[in-house]
């Protein structure tokens, strides 16, 4: 364990695909600083500002008439929590990020809502550690008053159909659902307790099936 982390924000979009993936890689990356950032398609990118911009005037029943009543707070605004506390101690690490939607609820709750561009259906339990690591911070903010959500949810786009519209110009169309996901603040304390416990702790091994560890590896016996 080193004497200091390189980092010790910890993003909630690192505990759906990081922790889930290889705990090694995750663990280096906030030791160390050390991480493969591969690349990311620009065309994510700009359907996310596209969704952004579509829905950020839009009634909450716009979005599911699942939801209680209410308007959007705020979209992508960065926030983090106070230290992190496990076994009653603070530690030296907190949790930070931009969330999607932030929902104003007229009862006075609130809640979040991440977007995906992707296949629809199932994804709430891989996602659940991103969306609850943000009700965490929205509880222990630590700037500004803390805020109860009542709702967790994703906003899942998946591309239905394409059409021409003229010769240079087509259009493609996406199939929008809402996939409610669990609010669960003592199930994600054990959570992100176990993640801080393997951050204090030693190194990790690579996990089974780790192209970057594999490849490194490999890589680093033929020097």
């Amino acid at each position: 364990m080193p004497e200091q982390f390189a980092k010790t924000r910890i993003s909630p979009s690192d505990l759906t695909f990081g922790w889930s993936g290889c705990k090694r890689c995750f663990y280096m990356r906030y030791a160390y600083g050390v991480s493969h950032q591969g690349p990311f398609p620009g065309i994510v990118m700009s359907l996310s500002s596209r969704q952004e911009q579509w829905y950020k005037t839009k009634h909450s029943h716009d979005f599911s008439l699942t939801l209680p009543s209410g308007v959007v707070h705020s979209t992508g605004k960065m926030l983090e929590s106070t230290p992190i506390v496990v076994n009653g101690e603070a530690t030296p690490f907190t949790l930070g990020g931009k969330y999607d939607f932030l929902m104003a609820y007229d009862n006075g709750t609130y809640g979040v809502i991440d977007t995906k561009v992707v296949s629809q259906g199932g994804k709430a339990e891989f996602y659940w550690p991103q969306l609850a690591a943000y009700d965490y911070i929205l509880s222990n903010p630590k700037k500004d008053e803390p805020r109860k959500c009542e709702t967790l949810g994703l906003l899942v786009w998946e591309i239905a159909d394409a059409s021409q519209y003229s010769a240079e110009v087509y259009n493609v169309g996406f199939n929008s659902e809402y996939e409610p996901v669990e609010v669960n603040p003592k199930k994600f304390e054990s959570f992100i307790a176990e993640v801080v416990t393997l951050l204090s702790g030693e190194m990790p091994g690579a996990g089974e099936k780790c192209n970057n560890c594999e490849y490194f590896d490999k890589r680093q016996s033929l020097s």
